[in-house]
């Protein structure tokens, strides 16, 4: 209870407007992912065609 009395000013502004950084953290994600998967590529251009491919 004390967590909501403290965020009470976000938590009413999160369900009054629609907007949400779900899709960035979605991509972040992604990318993260990738470094995992593929990390050394052997050239950083690569790399960013891949990061460009997922965002896209």
């Amino acid at each position: 209870m004390t967590t909501l009395k403290k965020n009470l000013k976000s938590v009413s502004n999160s369900c009054e407007l629609s907007l949400s950084n779900g899709p960035i953290e979605g991509v972040n994600r992604k990318i993260n992912a990738l470094k995992h998967s593929h990390y050394r590529f052997k050239n950083i251009d690569h790399f960013y065609a891949s990061i460009f491919l997922i965002v896209k």
